[in-house]
């Protein structure tokens, strides 16, 4: 199996996976709203988010599949750091496709559909103010980290088992206590530097909001993922069940 056949193979799964989500969305975030908003006869406007569901699907397509395609490429005579090359090409251009048809599908439906019902990308649109190109390239790098996400999740979870894992993860759920109680310890000088330094990381300050801080913030934590990623990856090896 040659790396142009791995990519591809692992899109036309992406792929099939998209088409049934696309399909349960339109479903249940378009149809059934434009039929209660029909039924009901209001002239009130109703917003269907498309942004979570979306970042919530990137994630588990990467935490699911990163396990079995890892077993098939291995098996195939891939090294772990082409597999990771794959998995990180395939990522990326599933999150392009996927950013731009939900780009068109809410110009579409906001140009064609009822003026009471809004498919919108809420957080998105605060920085970009519903320009095309802008919501499509900070939407590619919002499903890029979550896929970034999904797939050091999932090799973690492959990698680690038993007493090691709930050690990490309650270490996990500890940092952020402990990082709330040294701002609260720090006065009012510590809160004030932590807020701040939030507002400078999503781009927020008394003149709106930038694009720039948060596109950089997203892609540096895109690229700390998939260091890690890479890292967990590289001595990771099949899981075998004895008989």
């Amino acid at each position: 199996m040659r790396i142009k056949t791995a990519i591809t193979y692992r899109l036309l799964y992406q792929a099939q996976s998209l088409a049934i989500f696309f399909a349960f969305y339109l479903l249940f975030g378009v149809l059934f709203p434009l039929i209660g908003i029909f039924m009901a006869n209001s002239t009130e406007v109703i917003q269907s988010d498309a942004l979570f569901p979306s970042l919530i699907y990137m994630f588990i397509l990467a935490f699911i599949g990163n396990n079995t395609d890892f077993k098939l490429f291995i098996q195939n005579g891939f090294s772990r750091k082409t597999i990771f090359i794959i998995n990180l090409i395939s990522n990326m251009i599933l999150a392009f496709i996927y950013s731009g048809i939900l780009c068109l599908l809410v110009k579409f439906l906001d140009q064609t559909v009822r003026p009471d019902f809004r498919l919108s990308l809420t957080l998105i649109n605060q920085y970009t103010n519903d320009g095309f190109f802008l919501n499509w390239f900070v939407l590619f790098v919002l499903l890029m980290l979550a896929s970034s996400l999904g797939f050091l999740a999932g090799i973690f979870n492959d990698r680690f088992t038993g007493l090691k894992k709930l050690i990490f993860l309650v270490l996990l759920l500890i940092i952020p206590v402990v990082l709330a109680m040294g701002i609260q310890l720090g006065g009012e000088v510590a809160r004030a530097y932590f807020f701040h330094f939030i507002q400078r990381i999503i781009g927020y300050s008394t003149n709106g909001l930038a694009i720039a801080p948060l596109v950089t913030t997203l892609t540096v934590l895109v690229l700390v993922n998939s260091g890690l990623a890479y890292l967990l990856n590289h001595h990771r090896e099949i899981k075998r069940v004895n008989a």
